[in-house]
């Protein structure tokens, strides 16, 4: 259904909250309905008239191009009083936008939300009685991402305070929100002992992608079509989806860096000359050579790319370089803390170089030695000055109970699994972290694909989807909340199929498992002392078998030393 169809069916009085780059626009401008007494058009990011935000509205319609900008539109929504019908219109979109209704709203009588034959989608909620229309849009712009991406991360900046707000924004944007110059203005205001801070752009910065639309969900490791070129128009997720089943896609000097940083941060492989305004090391990885042909250094090469486009030019990176030039505190990713429970003193060197070897910092380490009294000199050279918590439970303790007593000691606001004789890149937690930020979802894990078949001397890579909900995880990558482990009664007491009473019960619990990239993980299978008990006739079978290689074979992204190469 197109906006003037929308506007033509709305109740009146009604209110329309147009973004510029909305191609119905000029339709709209140019229709009889435009000219009703009863319709009122708010372009997004100009003040709302005085005495809008006392106003009843029949029904009040934002329109945007795309699902990011709902999300921004969303976010600095005026208080435009209230209304018994809220609509979103998006022009284009992959799917719709669902809303969660909300306790406080009053009585819903009716929610809808479809893909329109145009290629858009449209969302409306129907109350009883009239609501606060800004309410309601910041709950679409919320569901119109992922959960995790939520937040101001503690940095107000101009319009996320609100234009009747009390208490100014940290931060005054200029334009575009580049960080060339900063000047301080006024004097510093009681509420907050401090001045906002202005940041001008000599030389206009990309907006900041917004990690929350722009994710590597629908990766797809086979291509239909060869490397293509960068389609023409605004990146959005509808460009991402067009481009999963192509190989690549050839950039140029000439295209926007917003783009670009877009389409790396959803994993689409990218090559050619970098446009100006990105990211120095993003740059260089689009720059730089790859060998495009080849599946898995392809994937590597998008992974690369993820990592850089998050690092400079995420949403979080981006509040958070604002934050630390105006001088306030802003909320980072959650804590880790890793689980390790071992029975196998003769494995510990091992496990502790998979965990110090991890290159993100503020890592908890909680140790449970079963069956054995772990050596603290031996963890403390490992690990040098990195928290560590060291426990011991009796052989007979259940396995379930060892590793549920590794997790009430933890204080990190998140805990990884890990096992202790598995290889770990440097890069597993961030990744795993950064899967769970953008998925959503409650518990992220990574598929068991690179798997060393230790009495074979065999390095198999296994069939799987990946970044995609998923029943199953790998069990040595499970990275879930803290608290939420807690609510679900912690690991079962059982001594076996642990990993599996932990999703089961997620599943049963309504939440989400999110499986990501596995490049940086090797699963070990030896003869004997697993959990898990499929014979390696499981691991061969020709059905889930894509590459095996004579030795170890890790992908480039898990890095190791001698000391860690099978005997």
């Amino acid at each position: 259904m197109s906006l003037p169809r929308l506007l033509a069916r709305a109740a009146r009085p009604t209110l329309v909250l147009l973004d510029a780059a909305v191609a119905e626009e000029v339709a709209l401008a140019s229709s009889p309905d435009t000219r009703d007494e009863h319709i009122e058009i708010l372009r997004l990011g100009e003040p709302a008239p005085a005495g809008c935000a006392d106003r009843r509205w029949g029904c009040v319609i934002v329109a945007v191009p795309d699902r990011a900008a709902l999300r921004r539109a969303a976010a600095v929504a005026p208080r435009v009083g209230r209304s018994r019908a809220v609509v979103a219109y998006v022009a284009s979109s992959t799917s719709p936008v669902v809303p969660e209704v909300r306790p406080e709203w009053p009585a819903v009588s009716d929610v809808d939300a479809h893909l329109t034959p145009e290629g858009g989608a449209v969302s409306r909620v129907r109350f009883q009685s009239a609501t606060l229309v800004h309410e309601v849009l910041g709950q679409l712009g919320r569901d119109a991402g992922s959960p995790g991406v939520v937040g101001r991360r503690g940095l107000v900046v101009d319009g996320d305070a609100g234009p009747e707000s009390r208490v100014p924004p940290d931060v005054i944007l200029s334009s575009g929100g580049g960080l060339d110059e900063l000047d301080q203005r006024d004097a510093p205001h009681p509420v907050t002992g401090r001045a906002p801070l202005l940041v001008t752009d000599r030389e206009p910065s990309p907006a900041p992608v917004d990690e929350g639309v722009f994710r590597p969900a629908g990766f797809r490791r086979a291509w239909d079509r060869g490397l293509v070129e960068l389609p023409p128009g605004p990146v959005t997720d509808v460009t991402v989806a067009t481009l999963r089943d192509a190989q690549g896609v050839l950039v140029g000097p000439s295209a926007a860096a917003y783009d670009v940083a877009a389409l790396a941060l959803a994993g689409v492989p990218l090559t050619g000359p970098a446009p100006r305004g990105l990211d120095t090391d993003l740059a260089a990885l689009v720059e730089g050579p790859v060998d495009i042909d080849d599946p898995l250094r392809r994937e590597e090469h998008s992974i690369r790319l993820r990592r850089a486009a998050a690092a400079g030019h995420s949403m979080l990176a981006w509040r958070s370089r604002l934050a630390e030039r105006a001088g306030v505190r802003v909320a980072e990713l959650p804590s880790v803390c890793i689980l390790l429970a071992t029975r196998r003193p003769e494995q510990l060197a091992f496990a502790l170089t998979q965990v110090a070897k991890q290159a993100t910092p503020g890592i908890e380490l909680v140790l449970a030695a079963h069956g054995f009294e772990a050596d603290a000199a031996q963890v403390r050279e490992h690990l040098g000055d990195r928290p560590a918590v060291l426990l011991s439970a009796p052989a007979e303790t259940r396995f379930g109970d060892v590793l549920d007593l590794a997790a009430r000691a933890a204080s990190g606001d998140l805990v990884l699994k890990m096992d202790d004789d598995d290889w770990y890149g440097p890069d597993v937690v961030s990744d795993l972290r950064w899967a769970r930020r953008t998925s959503g979802a409650e518990l992220v894990g990574m598929a068991a694909e690179f798997v060393y078949l230790e009495p074979l001397g065999l390095t198999v890579r296994r069939r799987t989807s990946v970044e995609s909900p998923a029943r199953v995880v790998a069990g040595g990558t499970m990275l879930l909340d803290r608290g939420y482990l807690r609510a679900l009664g912690g690991f079962r007491s059982v001594t076996r199929f642990v990993d599996a009473q932990l999703l089961a019960a997620i599943h049963r619990a309504g939440g989400g498992v999110h499986r990501t990239q596995g490049l940086g993980y090797v699963l070990r299978r030896g003869a004997t002392g697993h959990t898990w008990s499929p014979d390696l006739g499981y691991f061969l079978s020709r059905r889930s078998v894509v590459a095996q290689w004579r030795g170890f074979r890790p992908s480039a992204l898990l890095t190791y030393g001698e000391s860690e190469l099978p005997s």
